[in-house]
């Protein structure tokens, strides 16, 4: 599977709020980091599992619409409108994936 096919495959997951098939995008040691941050707010898939479970479980409305994407080797970045997340405001952010062996191994928000 290609790095695009994968993290399609992950905003399709979480736009359908199914935290098996989003969890199993992801490396089992994955890291999720805040860009400026260096300390990741989520580490591995079992974590993924609690963070987005919550997500899903309080945003019935919740969609991501990619706006734009690039890739480069295994590199993906997506810019995203994310509307229904837990009642805020839609808003935008950008997304840098790192894929390893068919799965998401590191992810950088941009808020």
């Amino acid at each position: 599977m290609t790095p695009e096919a994968i993290v399609q495959r992950q905003v399709e997951a979480y736009n359908n709020r199914d935290i098996d098939a989003f969890a199993l995008c992801h490396h089992p040691e994955v890291e999720l980091y805040e860009l400026g941050n260096p300390a990741p707010f989520a580490v591995g898939r079992e974590k993924i599992r609690e963070v987005y479970a919550d997500i899903f479980h309080n945003s019935p409305e919740l969609h991501t619409h990619i706006i734009t994407r690039i890739q480069h080797n295994n590199i993906v970045i997506d810019k995203e409108r994310i509307t229904g997340r837990k009642g805020r405001e839609s808003f935008e952010m950008m997304a840098i994936y790192e894929v390893e062996d068919g799965m998401i191994r590191k992810a950088r928000f941009i808020r």
